[in-house]
This record gives structure tokens, sequence and C-alpha cells, in this order.
């Protein structure tokens, strides 16, 4: 096998591939069981097969910090992939003619005058109800059926020309929310305009002309509610009048005090009533004892007394003032006093002077007087009969009796009758003037203009439509675009590229020995301070970092042992030769004796970092067997020697092979205090596992944002089985603000910038 050969086919792990490539692994592949007395580093790489097992879930936080990992990478395919859909989107997407008609819709319902009880919709909800009911089913039949619509070339060889139409037909806002726009777009510019307006005109007569006729139907039904309760109120109003007429007056006031008048006649009927009737009894009894004594059948001193010509009448309870008047008199003077008593009263109140309660009241005062002057006597001037005008008096009585308690019962009833109509009178007048007042108000709105009203008819077009076809283009470059961002983002999340440290000490169970800084970007930190100064402080910062990895180094329990330390990496630049170099320069800076062996044959880097040549190195000690001393280089740096890679061939591949070169590291030991040795990448070149058998540790370098963290795992397992001390890592290219490493230092070690 040639050299050549050799660099273009490296051998890679079984568990892994080349960066360039995808890296996979193999979650299920069986492992040993832990067994009591293994090492921690097995302990280590099982816990690291368990913890890759499960795959991180995708975030939309995981999927931004990964597309700025590989932005420049997703324009480079995005923005061609943009232009090429922008390109093929024009040509292939026609620009069709669209015909259109406006309809303006007033924010509020225009009044002449007055605010009916009619709804009030808002603005927005009213505009989205008329755009449903654009394109309503109702609407869109109409349409379809006016004359010489079905008849178009359009709509020929449709089977469901409703939907169809509901489909293409665009309705929405068109510059101002107030204006409706109903749009249709096509390759046949008159019959498009013919739809268009077959549609409007539809909606105008099915739905804004059709609300008007709602309008007007109501001002219909409100004149019949106003007429029907016009018609109760108007006879309420007679029945009034009727009870009115039959209590004399329709006055609350007056009926209650002809109500109390009614009463107290009724009282003082009844004890009148009573004398009468107790001296009808006497005179009765007078009268039958008077015939027995005619008869000779009554003696004793009662027919004395009837023979002496006394009278029981003489012990009525007449008038205090003539004990000796005659009762029929009597009675009729006192029932005088009251009548005109209660005529004086009942006119104050009453004002028809000649109701016929006045009237009768009017008659009977007329008989009283004449009965109490003695004028009401038989014919030829004989006194009638006592018997007869005590009878008399007391059906007059009996009759009057029962002719006010049949009036104190009216009055009550027909008192609260008339309140009762009265109130309903006033309940249904409110209710008459409300309808009344509305149905005016209505009928003068109705010459008010629509809510809806047609802005301008479509017009057949004469150009086509280019709004569309730029806005589908920008939406094909738009997602073209957007597709590679997220392709990208989502291919670059699941490389799951380590980030954040604690990756490395939770997933991959390492101890995190420093963090190397990243050389500051001027757009983001530093943006005024010129190159050579952020150069400068950056080295400053690598320096103090590297040194507190050398520190704890030093200080390990063990720094005794480990005298021959090797650094790996898992993939080609993740900064394996940069720490290398620094951790060799940072011990001698220390006062220990180190040489650094770059054992990288394939692409070796060292001898660039340190300014000696790359000749005369590794190669050709393993493969000319050269003494040790030729090979050895000086740094520049006290206490610092290299040993470069030298020029790879074939033996010296074949020798590393076999032992690892451990004569060499055997006569290193005794020259020096530390060996550094920068290895190649683990995944890629067996190299490492021969070296590895020689060195007392390994140092895994990790890049920031570019080590992936399966490929990473895998190089532990890898360190592991070559049966490598594992001692931690060192994370390198970490982003951090650098302000506080430069506040006093200004080294110059002489080292040359570092690369990658």
């Amino acid at each position: 096998m040639s050299i050549s050969e050799t660099q273009a086919r490296p051998v890679f792990p079984e568990e892994a591939r080349p960066q360039n490539a995808s890296v996979t692994m193999q979650p299920t592949v069986a492992h040993p069981p832990i067994q009591p007395g293994m090492s921690n580093l097995t302990l280590r790489g099982n816990s690291v097969r368990r913890a890759l097992q499960f795959a991180e879930p995708i975030s939309p936080q995981g999927l931004v910090l990964a597309w700025k990992r590989q932005w420049r990478t997703a324009v480079a395919f995005g923005v061609p992939l943009a232009i090429v859909a922008v390109v093929a989107a024009w040509f292939a997407m026609p620009a069709p003619f669209t015909a259109y008609a406006l309809l303006k819709i007033d924010e509020n319902t225009p009044r002449l005058v007055f605010s009916t009880a009619e709804g009030e919709d808002d603005f927005f909800t009213f505009r989205q109800t008329q755009t449903a009911l654009v394109k309503s089913r109702f609407v869109l039949n109409a349409a379809l059926r006016r004359p010489g619509v079905s008849d178009l070339k359009t709509l020929r060889g449709i089977a469901h020309p409703v939907e169809w139409l509901q489909e293409q037909l665009k309705v929405g806002s068109y510059n101002s929310p107030e204006i409706l726009q109903i749009a249709l777009s096509g390759e046949n510019p008159e019959e498009l305009a013919a739809l268009v307006n077959a549609v409007k005109d539809a909606y105008l007569d099915e739905v804004v002309l059709a609300d008007r006729k709602k309008r007007i139907a109501r001002v219909s039904e409100l004149e019949q509610i106003y007429n029907d309760t016009e018609e109760k109120v108007r006879k309420k109003e007679e029945r009034v009048e009727q009870l009115a007429r039959q209590l004399g007056t329709g006055d609350s006031a007056a009926l209650s005090i002809k109500h109390q008048m009614a009463l107290e006649q009724i009282s003082l009927l009844r004890r009148e009533h009573a004398r009468v009737r107790f001296a009808l009894m006497q005179e009765q009894i007078h009268q039958q004892n008077a015939a027995e004594v005619a008869d000779g059948t009554l003696t004793g001193e009662a027919g004395a007394e009837l023979r002496s010509g006394a009278s029981p009448v003489a012990a009525l309870p007449i008038s205090s003032d003539d004990e000796t008047m005659d009762p029929r008199v009597a009675l009729a003077v006192r029932r005088v006093a009251q009548l005109k008593d209660l005529i004086a009263r009942y006119e104050e109140q009453v004002v028809d002077q000649n109701h016929p309660s006045l009237i009768k009241y009017r008659k009977e005062l007329a008989e009283m007087e004449r009965v109490a002057t003695g004028l009401d006597s038989g014919p030829g001037g004989e006194p009638v009969s006592r018997l007869k005008t005590l009878e008399k008096q007391e059906r007059a009585l009996r009759e009057e009796l029962d002719k006010y308690s049949e009036l104190v019962n009216n009055i009550g009833t027909s008192s609260f009758e008339l309140e009762l109509m009265k109130t309903e009178i006033d309940q249904i007048a409110k209710v008459s003037d409300r309808v009344g007042g509305e149905m005016e108000a209505l009928r003068i709105e109705l010459k008010s203009p629509t809510r809806v009203t047609l802005l301008q008819e479509a017009d057949v077009p004469k150009t086509r439509d280019q709004s569309k076809k730029k806005k589908l283009t920008g939406a094909a470059g738009v997602g073209a675009l957007g597709m590679v961002f997220l392709i990208v983002a989502v291919m670059e999340f699941r490389a799951r590229r380590i980030t954040d440290p604690k990756d490395i000490a939770q997933t991959l169970g390492l101890e995190l020995l420093g963090a190397l800084p990243a050389m500051p970007r001027p757009l983001l930190q530093f943006w005024k301070t010129p190159k050579d100064a952020r150069v400068s402080l950056w080295n400053n910062a690598l320096v103090e970092s590297v040194d507190t990895v050398r520190s704890i180094l030093l200080h390990a329990p063990d720094a005794e042992q480990k005298k021959v330390l090797m650094v790996v990496s898992a993939a080609p630049g993740e900064g394996k030769t940069t720490f290398a170099c620094q951790l060799a320069g940072s011990l001698a800076r220390a006062g220990r004796k180190t040489v650094l062996v770059d054992f990288d044959l394939r692409k070796p880097r060292a001898h660039s970092l340190l300014n000696v040549p790359l000749e005369l190195g590794v190669s050709e000690l393993l493969s000319e067997k050269l003494d040790l001393a030729t090979v050895i280089h000086q740094s520049g740096q006290d206490g610092l020697d290299v040993i470069p890679a030298g020029v790879v061939n074939e033996a010296a591949l074949a020798s590393l092979a076999r032992d690892g070169a451990s004569w060499l590291f055997q006569e290193l030991r005794k020259d020096y205090e530390f060996v550094i040795v920068d290895s190649s990448p683990v995944l890629y070149v067996a190299d490492g596992g021969s070296v590895g058998a020689n060195v007392d540790g390994a140092i895994l370098a990790v890049r920031s944002h570019l080590s992936r963290l399966p490929a990473v795992a895998v190089a532990c397992e890898r360190v592991e089985r070559f049966g490598i001390d594992l001692i931690g890592a060192v994370m390198v290219g970490v982003r951090s603000n650098l302000s506080g490493y430069g506040y006093s230092y200004d080294y110059h070690y002489g080292t040359a910038e570092p690369t990658a």
C-alpha cells in the first residue's frame, strides 16, 4: 500500500464515520455486563451509552440555536433555492383577469332624525355577516337564476356551479374596512364581469332590499298594534263614562264622600225605621184593644184607659222639644231636618244640580214638610188614620233603606271597577303612545338610505392581475427559503453539537478541566478595538485558561504518575493541536522541562504553530532509525522542545503500528519531566491506539458548537478500549466576554496565532 493510498483511505471505527459523513450510533449493540473490579472508564462508557440511547426532543429554542450555528450554510443553500422557486413560480403561475364590484358599508346605520328600536349590530360583526351572506347559497342560487348567467361558457362543464362560485368568489375589504369587494378571477373578462354583477345584484335584492321590506312590514305590524291598543282604550273609556253616569260623578273623592253620606243615611234610616215600627206596633195594639172594648170583650184597667180616651202613641220617644206633638208629625220634622242637611252636602259635591238623587230628596222633603205643617190630611180635610200613616211611613222607610243599601253596594263595586279601568287606560295609553311614536319614527326613517350601498359595478377588466401572481411568487420564495432553513436547523439539531459545558460533565461523565475562549468576533465584541489588540487580548485569555488546566494537572493526587499526556479529539478541527501546544508551553513556563511530540502524522500542524521545520521528525525517526537528538528542535521558549511529525511514509506507519514507538517514550521519560503527545483524531485514524499504550493519560479536546455529542461519546469509548486513562476534557472555542482577562496582562509568549 502506498502512502497516498493510506492518506486517502483512513481507518474508521465501526461506531463512527468522518465528520463530513453522518455519524451514526448503534445503541442496541450488546455490551458486556459490569463486573466488580471494572475500571471507572468502563463504568463511564456504559453510562454514556445509556445516555445516548435517548434523543433530545426537538424544541423551537433548540432549532433557533441550531440554525444560528449553521446560518451560513442555510443561506448558501436557501437563497439560490428561493431564487429558483421564485423564477419557476413566476413562469408557472399565470396572471388571470380579475373583475370586481365595490359596496359601501356604513359604520353606523344611516338615520334622518330618529333612532328607532331596531337592533344596531357592531360594525365588524355586521361586515362579517354581510361577507358570509354574499357567498351564501341562496344568494348564489339567485345569481345563477338571472337571465343569461347559466349560459356563460365559464360555467359550462361545472357540475356544481354554486360550490364552484363559493370557492372562487373572493369577498373582503378593499383599501378600507368600509369598502367591501366582490371579486372573481379567470380567463374570460366579459363573463367574469357578468358573474360578479349577477352576484352583486342578487345580494342587493335578496339581502339589502329584503331587509328594507322587513322594515316596511314592521311598520304595518306596529300600525296594527297601535290600532288595537287605541280600540282597547276607547272601550275602556266608554265603560268609565258609563260608570260615572251611574254614580253621578267620576271623581274618586266625590265618590268617597257620597259613599260615606250613604252609610250615614242608612244608619239614620235604620234608627227611624225602628222607631216607626215600634209606633206601628203600639198603634196596632191600640186599635185591637179599642175593637175589643167596643165588643165588650176588654175590661179592667186597659179598657178603662181606652174608654177615657188615653192613647199609647204618647209613649213613643218623639222629639224632646214637644212631647205632646203627634208622632207622625214629629217624625216628619226630624226627617225634614235630615233631608235639608243631606241635600246641602250633596249639592256641594255634585256638579249636576238636577241629578236624579237630588230630585228624589227634594220631593221627599216637600212631602215631609206638608206632614210636618199638618197639611197631610185625608179626603174632606179629616185627619188620616194614624195606623195607615205609620204603615205608610214604615213602607217608605223600608224602601228608602233598601235603596240606600243597594246604593252603598253599587258605589263600592263601581268605584273599584272605575279605578281599575283608569289604571288600565293609563297603561294601555303609554304602550299606545310608544308604539305610535316608534311607528311614526320608522316611517320617517324608511326614507333614509340603506346601510349597504353600491359603490361601483364590475367593469370588464382590460389587464391581467399581477398582484396575485406576485404574492404567490413571493410565497414560493419564502417557502423554499424557510424549508431550507428548517431542514438545516433540524439536521443540525439532530447532530447534537456540544454547546454547553454541562454536556461534558453530565452526559459524558468527564471532568471538565478547562474552557479555552474563542477569538472574539469584531461585530459582536470589541468592535471599536483594532485587530492586533483583539488578538492580544484573546491570547492573554487563552494563556490564562491553559495555565488553569496546567495547575489542575500539577496538583492532582496522582500528578507524579501522569508524566506522559496525550491530547486527543474525536474529529479534526476540534482544537486538539492548539491545546497541546499551549499546554506544553504552559508547563515549560512553570519550570517543567517539556517536549511536544506530534504523532498526527497524516495532518501535522504543531510545527507551524511552534515555528519549527516539518522535516526530521517522528516519521524519519521511526522509518530511518535516526538518532533521537537529530529530530529534537528548539521551540524558542526555555524548557520546551519539539519533535515534529516529519514526512509520513509507509515504513513509519508500520513501525508505529507494531509497538507504538515504545522505545521513544522510554528515552523521553529519562530526559523530560513532561511529554505532551499531539495525537491523531480517534475516530479517523488508528494511530492513537498504538501510541496510547505508552502514555499515562489522555485529555479530550472538544470544540464548542462543532463537536458532536454522539461522536465524542464514541471517541470516549474508543479511548477506553485502548486502555488509556481519560483524565478529563477541555472545551475549546467557548464564546464569552474576554474583558476580564485583559485588565492587566500584556504577555508576549511568542506563540503564533493558533488555528482550529
